[in-house]
């Protein structure tokens, strides 16, 4: 019995520090998958390497769910950030 090749199709990408980024693909077994991506600069070429550890998202149900999580932490850092400054100015 031949094995399945598990193929991803990225849909999105977003850098997140100076050489890592968080990419989300489509996953060809359904779903969607979260990795983070390292990518390294030398000579004038970059060579990225995927990360263990990526996780699976069962469907675009899931991708709303992460998008609310991340809306509510910006929201709650930016007041903590608004507070902080606040508290300069006392």
């Amino acid at each position: 019995m031949a094995k399945t090749k598990v193929e991803y199709n990225e849909i999105a990408r977003a850098k997140v520090t100076d050489s890592r980024n968080i990419v989300i693909s489509n996953c060809s077994k359904g779903g969607f998958t979260i990795a983070q991506q390292l990518e390294a600069k030398e000579n004038g070429k970059t060579t990225s390497v995927f990360l263990k550890g990526a996780f699976h998202v069962d469907d675009i149900h899931g991708l709303y769910n992460i998008r609310d999580a991340i809306n509510l932490a910006i929201k709650k850092a930016a007041e903590e950030d608004a507070n902080d400054e606040a508290d300069w100015d006392n």
